[in-house]
C-alpha cells in the first residue's frame, strides 16, 4: 500500500492509491455519500487513469507521534476506545468491513484537544497484518501508564478481546464512588462570612438571636405568661371536676353560682390568652423593625446590611480567584538563557534560538508546538501549530518530522511535506513557521531514547 502526504493550501491530506483500477464500487460510494462517525473524510481523485483517495487530516496528529513519548491515562484511553466502539458499530450499520480500516497507530489521527480519533477506511483493501487492529491493541498495552490501574486494566482487557476475535471494545463509564471522603472538600470558614467575628451591627438581628441578652429577655417575658396560663388551666380543671363530681367537695353551690363561676373562669382564660398573644406579637414586631432599620423599601438605596453582604462576598470571590493554583502541565517550558558562564552539556543535543536561548534535548521523542499540555518545548507564535514537529533519535542519528502542521516545517530552507521525516545534523537550520532554530547534535555521547511515561 502506497501512502503519501501532501499540503495543499490550508489543507493537509493523506493520500492512498487504489490498487484496483476501475469504476467506483459500492463501498467507495457508501463512504463518500455518508458521513460515518470517526472516519476521515475521503475524496477520490483520478490522476493518469489511477484512482487516489485523499483523506482530510488537517489539524490532527497521528496516535503514534502523540503517545510515543507519553503514556495513556484512564480518561484518555477510555475516550479513544469509546470512539473506536462507535466507529465499529457504524461499520456494521452500513455493512462495511473492519478489515478495510487501517488500524496502524501511525494512521489513526487524533484531535490534540479532545483525542477524538479519525480512522482511515480504504475501500476494497485486502486484509493486511500491517493494518491489523491487533497492532492498535498492542500499542495501547505498550504505552499505558503502569501506575494507572484503571488504564492498564482497560488496555490489557481489550488486547485479550482482540486476540479472542472480539474487536468492539466494551467501554465502561467510571462510576462515582460515594464512599470516598478524600475528595470531599473541607469546609472553608471564609464561605460562611456571616459567622465571622466583627460582623456588621446591621446583620446582628438576623444571625444572633441566641445571644445571652436575648435569651434572658425571652425568659423574662415567657415565665409570667406560663404562670398565668397555668393558673387559669388549673382553675378550669377544678371547675369541671366540681360540676361532674360535686360529692367530692364540701361546698355546695346553687345553679346560678355554677354559671357565674364558669363564666368567670372563661373570661379569665380569654383575657390571659389575649395578653400572651399580644405580648409575643409585640416582641416579634420589635425584632423585625430592629432588623430592617435603615432599609429603603423604594429599592433606590441599598441598606447597610445589603452593602455589607455584597462587599464581603466580593472579597471572598476575589480571594478564591487569587488562591487558585494553575496546572503545572500548562506552564511554559523553562528556557535556558545564554550567560557569560553558560556551557551546554555536550552529551545532549540542543536547539538554539536566534536570540541566544538554548533548549537542551534530554529525552526523545522531543515534541515542539504551542499546546502546553502535550509538548516538550512551547513555542509561541501565530503560525505555530498546537503540535508542530518532533525530533527523534535512532542508532545515533537524529531526525525531524513535521506533525501535520498548518504552516509547515523546514530544514535548511527546504519545506517538508506534511508528516515527512528527514535526517538532521549539527548546524542545520530548522524553521517552524516563522520561528528559526539551529540544531546542535550531541558530542561525543548520545542520549538514550526514553520511552517511559512523561508525568
Amino acid at each position: 500500500m502506497q501512502i503519501t502526504y501532501k499540503r495543499n493550501g490550508l489543507k493537509n491530506y493523506m493520500i492512498i492509491r487504489n490498487e484496483k483500477d476501475g469504476s467506483p464500487g459500492l463501498r467507495e460510494k457508501m463512504i463518500i455519500r455518508n458521513k460515518i462517525r470517526h472516519l476521515a473524510k475521503m475524496t477520490p481523485q483520478s490522476i493518469d487513469g489511477k484512482t487516489y483517495y485523499y483523506y482530510d487530516i488537517q489539524g490532527r496528529v497521528n496516535l503514534e507521534a502523540l503517545f510515543t513519548g507519553r503514556c495513556f491515562k484512564a480518561d484518555e484511553l477510555r475516550a479513544i476506545l469509546k470512539s473506536l466502539s462507535e466507529m465499529l458499530y457504524e461499520l456494521q450499520r452500513y455493512m462495511l468491513s473492519p478489515d478495510e480500516v487501517i488500524f496502524s497507530p501511525g494512521a489513526v489521527w487524533l484531535s490534540p484537544d479532545t483525542l477524538e480519533p479519525s480512522f482511515i477506511y480504504v475501500p476494497e483493501m485486502l486484509p493486511d497484518e500491517c493494518c491489523s487492529i491487533r497492532l492498535l491493541a498492542q500499542f495501547f498495552t505498550e504505552h499505558v501508564d503502569g501506575e494507572d490501574r484503571e488504564a492498564a486494566s482497560m488496555a490489557y482487557e481489550y488486547l485479550e478481546m482482540v486476540e479472542n476475535g472480539y474487536i468492539i471494545p466494551d467501554v465502561k463509564e467510571p462510576q462515582p464512588d460515594f464512599c470516598r471522603t478524600d475528595e470531599t472538600p473541607p469546609i472553608d470558614p471564609d464561605d460562611y462570612w456571616d459567622l465571622k467575628e466583627g460582623i456588621a451591627d446591621e446583620m446582628k438581628p438576623f444571625f444572633e438571636d441566641n445571644g445571652p441578652d436575648r435569651q434572658a429577655d425571652r425568659r423574662a417575658k415567657t415565665i409570667p405568661a406560663v404562670i398565668c396560663l397555668g393558673t387559669v388551666i388549673v382553675a378550669a380543671g377544678i371547675y369541671i371536676a366540681f360540676v361532674l363530681r360535686p360529692d367530692l367537695f364540701p361546698v355546695i353551690l346553687s345553679d346560678e353560682e355554677y354559671m357565674i363561676a364558669g363564666a368567670g373562669i372563661a373570661v379569665a382564660f380569654a383575657l390571659v390568652l389575649t395578653g400572651v398573644i399580644y405580648m409575643f406579637g409585640k416582641k416579634n414586631d420589635s425584632e423585625g423593625n430592629e432588623g430592617n432599620e435603615g432599609t429603603d423599601l423604594s429599592g433606590n438605596d441599598p441598606s447597610p446590611a445589603e452593602m455589607t453582604y455584597s462587599g464581603q462576598n466580593e472579597e471572598i470571590y476575589a480571594d478564591r480567584e487569587y488562591s487558585e493554583k494553575k496546572d503545572p502541565a500548562d506552564e511554559k517550558t523553562v528556557l535556558l538563557k545564554r550567560t557569560g558562564s553558560f556551557s551546554p552539556a555536550g552529551r545532549y543535543p540542543m536547539l538554539k534560538y536566534d536570540d541566544g536561548r538554548h533548549v537542551i534535548i534530554r529525552r526523545f521523542p522531543f515534541i515542539m508546538g504551542k499546546m502546553k499540555t502535550r509538548v516538550d518545548e512551547v513555542i509561541e507564535g501565530e503560525g505555530i501549530s498546537r503540535i508542530h514537529a518532533m525530533i527523534k533519535e535512532q542508532d545515533g542519528f537524529y531526525y525531524i518530522s513535521d506533525l501535520n502542521s498548518l504552516n509547515g516545517t523546514g530544514v535548511n530552507g527546504k519545506m517538508l511535506e506534511a508528516n515527512e521525516t528527514v535526517e538532521i545534523s549539527s548546524g542545520d537550520i530548522i524553521s517552524l513557521a516563522d520561528t528559526t532554530l539551529t540544531f546542535q547534535a550531541a558530542a561525543p555521547e548520545k542520549p538514550v531514547p526514553d520511552n517511559k511515561c512523561r508525568q
